[in-house]
This record gives C-alpha cells, sequence and structure tokens, in this order.
C-alpha cells in the first residue's frame, strides 16, 4: 500500500511538473492518432496498407497511431490525401 501511494506522488508531480505546450502537444498527438484510427477503421485499412499508400515503414505507422508521435504538416498531408479526407481541420 505504501509503494501504492509513493507511485501516486510520483505520477501527480511528473503531472504538475510538466509544461503546459508538452501537455498541449501530447493531447494534440492523442486526438490525431484516434482520428487516425478511426479512418482506417472506416475504410478497412490496415497500417500496413496506410504504410504503403504514404510510402511509410509499419513501425513509423505505429507510431502514428501510439498518439505521441510528433507529425509534421508534410505527413499530415500525405496521410489526408492518401485517405481522401482531412485528418485535421484549421
Amino acid at each position: 500500500m505504501k509503494q501504492d501511494t509513493k507511485g501516486r506522488e510520483l505520477l501527480h508531480q511528473i503531472v504538475v511538473e510538466t509544461p503546459r505546450d508538452l501537455k498541449t502537444q501530447l493531447r494534440y498527438s492523442d486526438t490525431i492518432a484516434v482520428k487516425l484510427d478511426g479512418m482506417l477503421k472506416k475504410r478497412g485499412m490496415s497500417q500496413r496498407d496506410l504504410a504503403r499508400s504514404t510510402k511509410k515503414t509499419e513501425a513509423e505507422v505505429s507510431r502514428w497511431l501510439g498518439g505521441t508521435h510528433n507529425f509534421t504538416l508534410r505527413t499530415l498531408a500525405k496521410i489526408s490525401i492518401v485517405l481522401g479526407e482531412d485528418l485535421i481541420q484549421i
């Protein structure tokens, strides 16, 4: 039980000390990953299909879907073109 409390305290400390811009970046990345996963399912596409279509590796697509990838605008554009739908809206 004592270790559990220490773990919670450590997690709380990490959350408090994490810069706000990093928290926002992670939220954006996670939101994109969730939307991308839904788009793939809607189209019946696999990670492998998306990797081939975007000329990326399956490992990279897996990182995209992991929710912590720092996407470039070019990558977002490629994904949107391949899927025929904007992944993000500005």
